[in-house]
């Protein structure tokens, strides 16, 4: 097994409730087998989330060492989802095909007026499904900016709010009251994970569909959730969570309402996450992955993806040029 590290600038920061992303760091993953096939894996952790640090990645992968077997690959721990991705996704190789189908993608817009300006050239090119980052900026103006994008959308279209959790429970009951009637596809993570009865008093309260992001990060968050009755939706970020196919089986066992999220990875993870998509029943909703060019090199951000994902786009990514294009 070999790995490398990359720390990548994002040419324009990622600015979300979080506070400013400007760097991209992580892992690449690489496994080829005795006759010679490779396969690759990103490993791409967001410790604010509450996954592993990139230290505790880069431990891992140093112990695992030059050699390894599908038995140590499985020996590493649970709490290490991302890195638990990457393997899984470097061992699968892409093996299967692809079937013939679309699915639809929804583009990220940046928050604040950043998101009015963009949302024309969005919709020119095809887009329906948009997630506008919220809970960056003042209240009163966001609203404000809110009705200006619906005002601007078609009627097939759809927006996603993502407030990252900044908001207090006064401020959701707000927007979700604003939001009644309009065509707001779902308010994501209104609030902090800790307020779990607030998140569903929310959800009871508003006809508004509520979904969890922050809030079930591992599978196992998902399956407690779903355990103590929600019957809300799961934006999940398959390259935190783990392997692919533990995702799949969670998803089918539990019938949850799940929408398919970047964590703004390379080309290789990304492809991992959009090919599971493809060949699966993980969603039925518009793939969270429209995020555009964010780290403004082809090879590290991959072709570029339209409103619909489709096997074209899985055979131009190149997982090895990323591999490559490291020092």
């Amino acid at each position: 097994m070999g790995y490398k590290t990359y720390r990548l600038p994002l040419p324009t920061p990622l600015r979300t409730a979080h506070g400013c992303w400007n760097v991209r760091e992580g892992i690449i993953v690489r496994l080829e087998d005795e006759i010679g096939r490779v396969g690759y894996g990103e490993v791409a952790p967001i410790p604010w989330f509450g996954t592993e640090s990139l230290e505790e990645a880069d431990r891992i992968c140093r112990e695992l060492g030059d050699s390894v077997t599908d038995e140590i690959l499985d020996a590493v721990p649970q709490r290490f989802g991302c890195v638990r991705f990457a393997l899984a996704a470097a061992r699968d190789r892409g093996a299967s095909p692809f079937p013939e189908r679309r699915l639809p993608v929804a583009a990220l817009l940046p928050p604040g007026r950043a998101g009015l300006k963009k949302l024309p050239k969005k919709l020119a090119a095809g887009f329906l499904a948009f997630k506008w980052k919220v809970g960056v900026g003042e209240v009163n103006s966001e609203i404000a900016m809110m009705d200006d994008l619906l005002a601007m959308m078609p009627a097939s279209g759809r927006l996603r709010l993502d407030a990252n959790g900044a908001w207090s429970h006064r401020l959701a009951a707000r927007w979700c009251e604003r939001c009644v009637g309009r065509p707001i596809e779902f308010i994501e993570q209104p609030i902090p994970p800790a307020d779990e009865d607030g998140l569903r008093g929310l959800a009871k309260e508003y006809p508004v569909p509520i979904a969890l992001d922050e809030s079930t990060v591992h599978l196992q968050d998902m399956q407690r959730w779903h355990s103590r009755g929600w019957t809300g939706i799961y934006v999940v970020k398959p390259s935190l969570a783990g392997p692919l196919d533990e995702l799949q089986r969670v998803v089918d066992e539990l019938s949850l309402d799940v929408v398919l999220s970047s964590a703004i990875e390379t080309t290789i993870g990304l492809r991992a996450v959009l090919a599971e998509a493809l060949r699966g029943r993980l969603t039925k909703r518009a793939l969270g992955a429209g995020r555009g060019e964010i780290f403004g090199q082809r090879v590290f951000d991959g072709p570029p993806l339209g409103p619909f994902l489709d096997e074209a786009w899985l055979v131009s990514a190149n997982p090895e040029g990323v591999w490559n294009a490291l020092n």
